[in-house]
């Protein structure tokens, strides 16, 4: 893919490996967000667009054996979210919940944003799991329909595609509040700078919260911009 500035951000993440990476670095959003050019992007966060670009083409070329969402099938890339995304973030908070507890609780009373980041924490959480159970429950089975029917020759029916719009509607909303949720963990916390006199378990937690909010935005992009557009090619 020759990236030039007026691809999108979710375009240059879906097609160049370890570019969602380059992205997170200079704080560009590449999930609710993924739809802005990268010539606005750049603008927006003060980068140089062929800066950018040199290092998305280095770390995609240094990339070896990855997989290429867009050449798998729905169902595969279904399985591959379900197997990859869901496993891991959910994995990912049974690890950092006891640090969030810890740390708030012996540094709560020096650092009094840690009671505000474990609240927006706790809530991310909730909306997270409520997010995987209406695309286990209703979004991927009415994505395999359409893609069942599509395959019989049949037309897909009205109420499967108004299903279908009222799932994207949910996680579309979910999904705005997990992004600004973050986006205030990562100002309280000053980008995850452990303070001065931090102690390890300080450390992990916010190089973890890091880590975890990388990774809530690549399986939100993964649904928002690459499972959904792919079933609504198949519609159309």
């Amino acid at each position: 893919m020759q990236i030039t500035k007026q691809h999108t951000v979710a375009e240059v993440v879906s097609k160049n490996l370890g570019s969602d990476h380059v992205f997170s670095k200079y704080k560009i959003d590449f999930c609710c967000g993924g739809g802005d050019t990268l010539e606005k992007a750049c603008k927006e966060s003060g980068v140089e667009f062929e800066v950018l670009k040199e290092e998305i083409e280095a770390i995609n070329n240094s990339i070896t054996g990855g997989v290429n969402v867009e050449e798998l099938d729905i169902p595969t890339l279904i399985n591959e979210v379900k197997g990859g995304y869901h496993t891991t973030i959910s994995d990912a908070f049974y690890e950092i919940t006891p640090y969030v507890e810890k740390v708030t609780n012996v540094h709560g009373e020096s650092h009094k944003e840690l009671f505000e980041i474990k609240e927006l924490y706790k809530n991310v959480e909730l909306v997270i799991n409520e997010t995987f159970r209406n695309s286990i429950m209703s979004l991927y089975p009415i994505i395999n329909e359409i893609v069942s029917t599509s395959e019989k020759g049949e037309e897909v029916s009205i109420e499967v595609l108004q299903d279908f719009q009222k799932a994207i509607e949910r996680n579309e909303i979910a999904q705005k509040l997990i992004g600004d949720s973050f986006k205030e963990i990562a100002h309280l916390s000053s980008n995850y700078q452990v303070p001065e006199g931090g102690c390890n378990s300080y450390a992990f937690l916010y190089k973890n919260l890091k880590q975890l909010a990388h990774e809530v935005h690549k399986y939100m992009h993964f649904e928002k911009n690459v499972l959904i557009p792919k079933t609504l090619n198949i519609i159309k």
